[in-house]
Order: C-alpha cells, then structure tokens, then sequence
C-alpha cells in the first residue's frame, strides 16, 4: 500500500508541471563547435513553458543542445507585484532568511547535470498515468475499509452468539475448570471444550453469516470474548417481593396457596395448604365442624382449563371431602365450566372464596357438632 502511494506522488509530480503555465526566459548554455568557426547566435531570447522544449533558433547550421531545466529562469516580476509587496512586509530577518533559501534552490537547480532525453510534461499519457495511479490507491483503500468493516461484522456476529449461549458456556466452564489435590487450576478440559466451540458451533455460525473467510482471523478476539463470557459471575436473579398476607398478580404461587388458606382461616375453618405437607391434587384442604372443603389454586396469567377441574375432582375423592373447588386470579375456558358442571366443581375467583364458604356453612348438611 506505502509503495501504491509512493508512486502516485511521484506520477502527479510529474503531472503537476504539465498543468502550470508560469513562462520563463531560455537560456543557451552550451555552444557547440560551429560557433567558435564563426557561427553566431542570432535567435532572440525565447519564452518557453517548463514542459516545452522546442530548438532554440540559431544562425549557424548546427543543432543547439537540450535546454537544461536550469537554464530556465522565472521571468522578472515588476516591482509592484503582489510577491513584492507581501517580501517588503515581512520583518527584516524573515526577508533576509527568505532571500538565503531562494539563493540555495537556485544553487541546486543550477547543479543538475542536463537531462539526456525531453520529459513529456505536457504529454496526456502522463496525466493519464498519473490518473490511473490514483485511481488504484484509491481501489485499494476502498477493499481494504470494506475489509475491515467485515472483520467487523463477523466479530459482531460471533460476540452475538456467545451471549445468545452464556448461561450454557458458564455451566460448562464450572463443570470443566476445577483445582487439582494441590490446589492448582486446570484449564486444560476448558481449553479443549473452547476450540471444539470454536470449530463446531463458532464455524458453523459465521459461514451461515457469510463470514466465514474472517473466522481465522477473529478467532483471537472472539475466544477472548468467550472467557470473559464464559467466567464472567451472572447477576443474582432478582428476588421478587411476595406477601402471602397481601394479593399481588406477581406473588409467589405457594404463597398464593397461603393467601387462600389465610382468607379461610379468616372464616373461622382450619385451613392448611398443602405444599407444606404434600399435594395429591388438593393446594388447600379447610375443614370446619362436619365439612371439608379441597381447593386447587391457580395463580395464572391466561384462562384456567380442565387440568385444574379434573386434579381438584380427584383430591376430593381422595381426602374424603364433600366440597372442591377451583380458585383463580384468571377466567376459566368453556370446556372447564362444561366439565366443573359435570363433577360438582365450583369455579371461583379469590375474592369470591369468603362468601363461597358463608353459602356452604348456611347448607342444610353443614354443623358444627
């Protein structure tokens, strides 16, 4: 790329003169032997552009030698000129600093040996090349920015992967790395498990992306990323605040099954719910005087359906009791009130389980003995 640009410098170097029009004032500086034999020059002093070198008109039938860059000189400026004025405004040692430097270039051109051959300054294939110079660099800038931009993108793409998979990478990285009887770490089965990730999934997952030319060369920064995944310590999952005093839609479900329970014992009944002790389809079993009463409690976000009717019919039965009934936060489908109807199973909600047990304790059947 350095070289690219080191010769598109050099062409538009060369180009540049074709473009200036600044004239100057030639200068014979070799004469050849004819002249000495009393040839004389008689040509006048000719303008010339820095890129044109036309045969100076001579007298004599010799050929005049190739002018020398040096011996082309600026023509003088007038005094008033802009370059003038700006030289008589500077201070007097920048002016006398600025006169040295214009002695020492005239110095060095006027020490460049003559030039074999006519530089084509002017010519169109000049320009053309040096065109063409800058057009590859510019090519070769353009792949080498869509080149990055798709290291990039397949390092982006593989870092996405990694997080998509981080709870499994760090229970694989817990079950493989571990201290050996003196105390040491052994990465070793991780390392191994890394570069089978790598191979495997990693691979996999670019080439599905188009980036699979990029894999070996991302493949260091993404295995850095997958340790720091991969042992990074995953954040507390947060505690939610649950009441089995206080209904909340985001509560616990057990402690959804206690707030039935409580409400019961609120009632006066002997209310126990039964995740404390076992299940056997029945969350709350409440018994009062002659009654018992089994409740299957729901706490849902969508429609309640015949799963919970047919385990509170069943735990009725099994716990001898002449009540059941379903309690939920949520409605409940069709086939779930087709089926309680069939089974003698009341649908309720919550704040319906007070007064369901005030119905029950006014039933001709119920006594407290």
């Amino acid at each position: 790329m350095k070289a690219g640009y080191s010769v598109c410098a050099a062409l538009l170097l060369l180009a540049g003169p074709a473009q200036a029009t600044t004239s100057f004032q030639s200068h014979a500086f070799a004469v050849s032997s004819a002249l000495r034999s009393g040839g004389a020059f008689t040509g006048p002093p000719v303008a010339h552009s820095l890129g044109a070198h036309a045969p100076i008109p001579c007298g004599a039938p010799f050929a005049c030698s190739m002018v020398h860059l040096s011996a082309y000189k600026p023509l003088p400026q007038p005094e008033n000129s802009a370059t003038a004025a700006l030289e008589n405004t500077l201070p007097e040692p920048a002016r006398t600093a600025l006169q040295s430097l214009t002695q020492t270039v005239g110095g060095v051109l006027q020490g460049l040996p003559a030039l074999p051959f006519a530089l084509p300054l002017h010519n169109g294939f000049v320009v053309f090349l040096a065109w063409g110079a800058g057009l590859y660099v510019a090519l070769k800038l353009l792949l080498a920015y869509r080149r990055r931009r798709a290291f990039k993108g397949a390092v982006q793409a593989g870092k996405q992967l990694i997080l998509s998979l981080a709870d499994r990478l760090q229970i694989r990285r817990k079950q493989l790395v571990f201290q050996n009887a003196y105390g040491t770490t052994i990465y070793d089965k991780w390392e191994r498990e890394k570069t089978a990730f790598m191979q495997r999934e990693m691979l996999t997952h670019l080439s599905e992306q188009g980036y699979e030319a990029y894999f070996e060369r991302a493949t260091p920064t993404l295995l850095a990323y997958l340790d720091q995944v991969a042992f990074d310590t995953p954040p507390a999952p947060e505690q939610k605040l649950s009441n089995p005093d206080v209904y909340s839609p985001d509560m616990d479900p057990f402690d959804y099954e206690r707030y039935c329970a409580r409400l019961l014992r609120q009632m006066g009944w002997e209310a126990i719910a039964t995740s404390e002790c076992g299940d056997q389809g029945a969350d709350v079993v409440a018994s009062r005087g002659n009654t018992r009463i089994i409740l299957q409690c729901k706490l849902y976000t969508k429609a309640v359906g015949n799963d919970a009717v047919q385990q509170v019919s069943a735990a009725r039965q099994h716990y001898g009791a002449r009540f059941a009934a379903v309690v939920s936060n949520a409605p409940y489908t069709i086939p779930a009130q087709q089926l309680a109807k069939t089974n003698k199973v009341f649908l309720l909600h919550h704040d319906e389980l007070q007064r369901f047990v005030r119905r029950v304790e006014k039933s001709p059947t119920f006594r407290l003995r």
